[in-house]
């Protein structure tokens, strides 16, 4: 009886390994790439039986990646596949963030940090976007407020805007440096980072 049960096991196994075996031949390898504002550069290989197997994915790298610019690589974004082409999966980002040790090593005892969480909407839905202005010294909470209006007012030229539109503003535009330059006249400031973006899709 036992040793039956043995050999039934040893079947079992067996079954199983073919089927996860058979299940991996039938898997095909798409190319995934970055979105249009990022050239569409590679992004990495993933396995799926079927296009629709591979939809919805995300592939996470660094910002220095996918622009060539070393200063970007304190960045993380991550895109979603939302299309799907013979063997080439396209992608649109669904959120960026900086490292927060990157963060943390910006802000000093000597400064302060302006930071406001704003949802910005979007086509489809909103962008959930943290931005922060580090000051060159201590600020007093008048000139907190001041720089809080500020970034709502620059914040709000993003309305309406595709998500990949206000992503390639925050990230590669000029959203930090018009900030930047309309909070010196409140106080001196050091660094404006948009530390954080994420989609939010309607449903």
């Amino acid at each position: 009886m036992a040793e039956q049960t043995a050999q039934q096991s040893k079947a079992q196994k067996a079954s199983a390994a073919r089927k996860t075996v058979d299940k991996w031949k039938k898997k095909k390898w798409f190319n995934v790439v970055s979105s249009k504002i990022f050239d569409r550069r590679p992004l990495g290989d993933t396995p799926g039986e079927k296009p629709k197997n591979v939809m919805g994915r995300i592939m996470r790298t660094t910002l220095d990646t996918v622009t060539g610019q070393r200063a970007k690589r304190d960045y993380s974004i991550s895109f979603k596949v939302n299309d799907v082409q013979g063997q080439t999966a396209s992608t649109v980002v669904s959120t960026f963030e900086i490292n927060k040790g990157t963060l943390g090593r910006t802000i000093r005892r000597r400064n302060s940090k302006v930071a406001l969480v704003k949802r910005i909407p979007v086509v489809g839905g909103e962008a959930m976007t943290s931005v922060v202005v580090v000051t060159d010294r201590k600020a007093t909470n008048a000139q907190k407020t001041g720089i809080r209006k500020l970034i709502e007012e620059q914040v709000a030229t993003l309305n309406g805007k595709d998500f990949e539109l206000v992503v390639q503003e925050l990230l590669l535009g000029n959203f930090s440096n018009e900030l930047f330059k309309k909070a010196l006249k409140v106080c001196p400031v050091k660094k404006v980072i948009v530390s954080k973006s994420t989609f939010i899709e309607t449903k």
